[in-house]
C-alpha cells in the first residue's frame, strides 16, 4: 500500500488549508484508485514514483477543481483574464500519457488490433 499525504502534496508547491488537505486527503485517495484500475501490477512500482505521479494528478485538480478555462475579474471598467493551461482546465484528475509511461503502461497506437508472429 502506498502512502501518500496532504504534506506530500503542499511540499514544493505552497501550504495548504485545513479545508484543502481533507480534499487532498480525498483526491489521493481517488488518484491511488484511478492508478489501480489504470496501472496493471501497480503495487510492484517503486513507492517514491507511484508517489510523484499521485502529488502532481492531485496538484493539478487542486489548482483548477472546477476546470475553468478562462477566469475574468472585472472590478468597475477594470477587467482581467487568465486563460488557464489545457492541461488543467480538464478539470478532472487524469494521469497525463507521460506520467503513465513512467509506471510502465503503453499507450495503444492507432491500429485497430495487433497481431503478434511468435518464435518456436
Amino acid at each position: 500500500m502506498f502512502v501518500v499525504t496532504p504534506e506530500d502534496v503542499a511540499a514544493g508547491w505552497r501550504p495548504l488549508s485545513a479545508a484543502e488537505e481533507l480534499v487532498a486527503t480525498a483526491q489521493i485517495a481517488e488518484a491511488l484508485v484511478l492508478l489501480g484500475a489504470l496501472v496493471p501490477g501497480l503495487d510492484s512500482q517503486p513507492e517514491d514514483l507511484v508517489k510523484l505521479v499521485v502529488v502532481r494528478m492531485v496538484r493539478r485538480y487542486m489548482k483548477n477543481p472546477d476546470g475553468y478555462r478562462s477566469d475574468t475579474e472585472a472590478i468597475d471598467d477594470y477587467s482581467h483574464t487568465k486563460v488557464r493551461d489545457t492541461s488543467l482546465s480538464a478539470g478532472d484528475m487524469a494521469p497525463w500519457d507521460s506520467e503513465l509511461a513512467w509506471l510502465g503502461v503503453r499507450q495503444g497506437g492507432s491500429s485497430a488490433f495487433q497481431i503478434v508472429l511468435g518464435g518456436s
